[in-house]
């Protein structure tokens, strides 16, 4: 295995979240302190290698979170960093770097008048279209949204150890749907903080780099790899309307933004 990492993930603070290791089968993937991860060439298998005090809990979450949509991208499917619900007539991507408020807003719509398909790595399907594939039936949200938002009667998951969210679990409050849908917009989730819910589209090549920037990618030196991704992010970013979205972080615009996402969605420019 190389000793240096050909690629690490890092927080704010510049403290490493994940690195990426070759092996002479694959690739080795540390998350430091909690768990490695070997991976196939494939991306076909993964097992997990957890730190003595890592609990099952964590190791399930990691794998879920972020080792199936890394195996996916290997795989050659598209994997991308969204939430996703249902609309009439299909679903709409919230697209978003973490703390952009994607599952927030995916939350108040599952808890209202729609469903949620995933909270945080939606597959692509182009079989029949571009359709967004559910994954895990649970809402991950900080303590103060899920004071905000979240009924009692929702059930939570246990707790892991790297993060003080809350993992909700779906039901009669929170509502989720296993069946995919036909992607017909996404929004860009924005963090200028307006008077009022702002959604412009992004032009052509903004459309892509949205998709290309919110994607889950295992081998970023893999030319082959990184020439289908371009093609992948290309026709996504052709067939699917895609927008800028930004609004007051305040719970009670909600309700709001939910109404001007029904309506755009219904009668689009």
């Amino acid at each position: 295995m190389r000793r240096v990492p050909f690629h690490r993930y890092t927080f704010e603070d510049g403290s490493v979240w994940t690195e990426f290791f070759r092996t002479k089968t694959g690739y080795l993937l540390r998350f430091p302190g909690l768990s490695d991860f070997e991976v196939s060439a494939d991306g076909e298998s993964v097992v997990a290698v957890p730190c003595p005090a890592t609990g099952d809990m964590t190791v399930e979450h990691l794998y879920n979170n972020q080792l199936v949509p890394l195996a996916l991208s290997r795989q050659g499917r598209p994997t991308f960093h969204a939430s996703v619900v249902t609309v009439p007539g299909g679903a709409v991507a919230f697209l978003g770097k973490t703390g952009m408020g994607k599952s927030t807003l995916a939350a108040s719509f599952a808890l209202e008048e729609a469903t949620f398909l995933t909270d945080d790595a939606l597959l692509i399907d182009e079989s029949n279209g571009i359709r967004a594939m559910p994954s895990h039936a649970s809402v991950r949200l900080w303590r103060d949204s899920v004071e905000a938002l979240i009924p009692e009667e929702v059930a939570e998951a246990g707790a892991i150890s790297y993060s003080d969210k809350a993992r909700l679990l779906a039901g009669d409050a929170l509502r989720y749907t296993d069946e995919p849908a036909l992607l017909l917009a996404a929004f860009v989730l924005r963090s200028e903080q307006p008077r009022g819910v702002v959604i412009e589209p992004l032009t052509g090549s903004e459309r892509q780099m949205a998709w290309i920037e919110n994607s889950f990618l295992l081998d970023i030196e893999d030319h082959d790899l990184l020439a289908r991704h371009f093609d992948w992010t290309h026709r996504i970013a052709e067939q699917v309307p895609t927008y800028s979205l930004d609004y007051p972080r305040d719970y009670g615009m909600l309700s709001i933004v939910r109404e001007a996402i029904f309506e755009h969605v219904a009668t689009p420019p």
